[in-house]
């Protein structure tokens, strides 16, 4: 089975059980061997999303980088062995890979190649349920697909015979393609405006409610979804699957003193997340950066919970958002093993409000409603107070005149 790219086998769903990869972890992105394990099990997770199997594996220590290949020759020739040697028919780099480079590698492995990008495409594509969805994973895969378009022509690019200055079949079918290309991606980015512009007027409302706003953020599958099921009648789709979410899902909530507060459910971080996705997705992630105070979801099951942290806390340092009230939900407390427990305490100890629990268990999560009603109060109270400041301010600048 022999296919271009992973755009050839989105449809029907079921191929994607036919696909048996070899994934490829190389030294730039991990330093040592641990780390790129670590590495390795986030993509084969990526790759089992979407029912690939993952039949083995290698690291590359790359000493300098080779334009044309990536990894060096010898490298090369052992990734095609050990890849034909599992029977697989698809190679893929948790690395971003240039088309150049993905061209070259296919021509002398004979085996389709792809990137970490492609498969969280297909991943969002195959997650997409909602005419906002849709549109953003298309225009995330039109921008990352348009310099890889000479991929899928190159065999028919080549000049011809005949009239001086005429080109190829190839040649003339890649150019429209790229006009085509293009002009969709002119025609969906002002969908997605005009869809920002209605999501912009129902957060302007939200706010001249007064009711406060918290975004649920935090890495794919931590359990923000079923956070907010538990706390409202939200029914948000909740698997144990990555990027379940796409679209935020907004629930008023009320807490135990009387109050109403908006709980807003994000699409889930992820290690390099795709440039094209956090471009499409800036509405959906704007959530995050509006929000009053940001709920983080961290799940402390898994061994590798502090990258987990450590990458939402970038992604929010990145959307300028981090410096927002927040409290991270240590969550799933009830699945913690002797082996992460002490780097659980270790972050109890850094100085981040937290609280631990387990949504799944918890029998009505009001100890974590308290601490989101407590904080919501101190919100209001500073907010209240700066007000005063600068009615006072004002007052003393008009005396003084």
């Amino acid at each position: 089975m022999a296919f271009n790219s992973m755009a050839d086998i989105s449809k029907p769903q079921d191929i994607f059980k036919k696909i048996t990869a070899m994934l490829v972890v190389t030294s730039d992105q991990a330093p040592s061997r641990s780390q790129a394990e670590k590495n390795r099990d986030e993509l084969e997770s990526l790759c089992a999303t979407l029912g690939i199997r993952c039949a083995a594996w290698d690291f590359f220590n790359i000493r300098s980088f080779n334009s044309a290949t990536y990894i060096g020759s010898g490298q090369v020739q052992r990734l095609a062995y050990y890849a034909q040697e599992n029977e697989c028919n698809l190679i893929v780099f948790n690395n971003s890979v240039s088309p150049r480079i993905q061209r070259n590698l296919e021509q002398i492995t004979g085996i389709a190649v792809v990137d970490r990008q492609e498969i969280i495409l297909q991943i969002f594509a195959n997650r997409a349920t909602t005419r906002e969805a849709r549109l953003q994973v298309e225009l995330a895969q039109l921008q990352y697909s348009l310099p890889r378009l000479k991929r899928k022509w190159g065999e028919l690019s080549q000049q011809r015979g005949g009239v001086k200055g005429s080109k190829g079949s190839g040649e003339k079918q890649l150019e429209l393609d790229k006009r085509q290309a293009q002009e969709r991606i002119v025609r969906l980015k002002k969908e997605i405006a005009q869809i920002d512009k209605q999501r912009s007027i129902q957060r302007r409302n939200r706010t001249q409610n007064d009711i406060a706003n918290i975004a649920i953020v935090g890495y794919t599958n931590s359990g923000k979804s079923t956070l907010l099921n538990r706390i409202s009648d939200a029914n948000v789709l909740s698997e144990n699957k990555l990027f379940a979410t796409l679209d935020p899902t907004t629930r008023r909530v009320h807490m135990p003193n009387g109050t109403s507060v908006l709980f807003t459910d994000t699409v889930g971080f992820v290690s390099d997340l795709p440039h094209e996705l956090v471009d499409a997705f800036k509405s959906t992630l704007e959530e995050a950066v509006l929000a009053d105070i940001l709920l983080i979801v961290l799940d402390v099951s898994r061994e590798d919970f502090m990258m987990c942290w450590d990458t939402t806390k970038s992604v929010l340092e990145d959307l300028k958002a981090f410096d927002k009230p927040r409290l991270v939900v240590l969550n799933k407390m009830d699945l913690v093993t002797e082996e992460t427990l002490f780097a659980i305490n270790s972050f109890c100890l850094s100085g981040e409000h937290h609280i631990k629990t387990s949504v799944t268990q918890d029998p009505n999560m009001e100890g974590l409603l308290v601490e989101v009603q407590n904080m919501v109060a101190e919100l209001k109270a500073k907010r209240e107070n700066d007000e005063l400041e600068a009615f006072v301010r004002n007052l003393e600048e008009n005396d003084n005149e």
